[in-house]
């Protein structure tokens, strides 16, 4: 058993099992940072105070690497054989030039790292492998050499049965990383007639998946496969997410959206980092990915289960009865889908932050405290929250056939006195178009602002 590992960091509010929310001084919204290890609050907030990543997207970015990290080495189990693992589905959602895609790169760097290291040493091993194959066999170190396998951690644009011949050499887990997840979920079905939502919604289950169709030599078969998503994508485009069927089959329902309330672009600053952020995050992520792993007779990873301590087990339980009425009390039907999924999200939490903890030397990783349980809850609120702002963008850009006309007639670039006359001559008062027009730039659809009465289209 390990031993909790003593931190003269830590805040001594965190000793007392509360949640320290120390987003308010940071450029971001209201994410709760304080629910995140120090050392990784640490590093966010010099991000944000040297480089101007917004707190949301880096930190958001970095619950997801750490549950890739983590990967199938360790399974939350609440009771019975109910397991949840660290599969995070996450889109950073803001206007362009929010600052989304340099945190994105920030938290996945580790792992391009490993990715890039593993791939020259796969590309020396298959020259290695050819030059063994062209000696006699009486020459040859081994008889019958085995080709190599790339090991790997991220991948951006794969077919299902490409990726799941990945993820089969890979079994501790893979994460998608798109920059711009649009390029995700828009090529659904591009190379089949299934529905790709439906294949998505067994991965975040870690349903078994296997793959056999024609063209493919072997049969692919995962019996617990870990498979996250992480990218950014635009307000303007959110109501491309839910159309077709990913709105009724509860497709979005499993996304979690990171969206910070300023979203402005920063000036620079000529700060410079006090310690080296990079290493240290790097480090954080090697003591994750370092955890060994053991395969049964079936190839399967054998996982370590982290069950609840009591104290901790009787709180979640006591936050799932108010979820559950707030979820009954909810009129909308797409939030009540969402909500619901957060029964499950914050189980994945749990586990994130306790082993989040763990790799920064705050917590052991015999079962989940409480603690963690809180925080937990902390980061489900918060996902909530953005979870009401996607949706009711989405409401917002369910155009009328009268908006749609204007828009189409609005040339590229207009002043508000243009964009009023156009709107007259579609049957809009100028008072409703003006109302349809903030409403739309602050919200990052349809409309951007240029400069004071100067507006151009997205």
């Amino acid at each position: 058993m390990e031993t909790r590992q003593e931190n003269k960091g830590i805040d001594p509010m965190l000793v007392l099992g509360k949640a320290v929310d120390m987003s308010v001084k940071v450029r971001g919204g209201d994410f709760p940072l304080g629910a995140l290890p120090m050392k990784i609050q640490r590093i966010v907030r010099e991000a944000n105070d040297c480089y101007g990543y917004p707190v949301d997207y880096l930190a958001g970015a970095m619950l997801v690497a750490v549950g890739l990290g983590i990967g199938n080495t360790h399974f939350a189990r609440l009771k019975g054989k109910w397991d949840e693992s660290a599969i995070l589905f996450m889109a950073l959602v803001g206007r362009p030039g929010a600052c989304k895609s340099h945190p994105l790169n920030f938290a996945i760097r580790p792992f391009t790292e490993l990715d890039g290291a593993a791939t020259r040493a796969y590309i020396k091993a298959c020259e290695e492998y050819e030059r063994q194959r062209e000696l006699p066999i009486k020459e040859r170190s081994e008889p019958h050499p085995v080709a190599p396998v790339c090991k790997r951690f991220l991948i951006s644009d794969a077919t299902p049965e490409a990726m799941l011949l990945i993820h089969s050499q890979n079994l501790r887990g893979i994460a998608m990383w798109n920059d711009e997840l649009a390029g995700w979920f828009k090529n659904f079905n591009r190379y089949n007639k299934g529905s790709d939502e439906e294949y998505w919604l067994k991965l975040f289950n870690a349903n078994p998946s296997f793959s056999d169709r024609k063209g493919v030599k072997n049969s692919v078969y995962i019996s617990r496969p870990f498979i996250s998503v992480v990218g950014t994508i635009q307000n303007g485009i959110l109501n491309e997410l839910a159309q077709g069927s990913r709105s009724s089959n509860g497709f979005i329902d499993r996304l979690l959206f990171v969206m910070p309330n300023n979203q402005d672009k920063q000036p620079w600053s000529d700060k410079e980092p006090t310690f080296d952020i990079e290493a240290a995050w790097a480090e954080i992520i090697e003591r994750l990915v370092a955890i060994p792993y053991e395969t049964d007779s079936d190839g399967n990873v054998i996982a370590n289960i982290l069950p609840f301590a009591p104290d901790a087990k009787a709180r979640l339980y006591e936050w799932q009865r108010q979820n559950t009425e707030e979820c009954n009390r909810e009129e909308c039907d797409a939030l009540k889908g969402v909500f619901n999924k957060f029964d499950f999200h914050a189980i994945r939490f749990c586990l994130i932050l306790q082993m989040a903890r763990w790799a920064c030397g705050e917590a052991d990783r015999t079962n989940i405290d409480i603690l963690s349980v809180e925080n937990a809850i902390s980061l489900v609120d918060y996902f909530k929250a953005t979870a009401r702002k996607v949706h009711g963008i989405i409401s917002e850009m369910s155009l009328t056939e009268q908006q749609r006309a204007i828009i189409a007639a609005l040339p590229d670039c207009f002043t508000t006195e243009e964009g009023i006359a156009v709107a007259r001559e579609n049957g809009m008062p100028g008072r409703t178009f003006q109302d349809f027009l903030k409403r739309s730039v602050s919200l990052g659809t349809y409309f951007q602002r240029e400069k004071h009465g100067h507006y151009s289209k997205l």
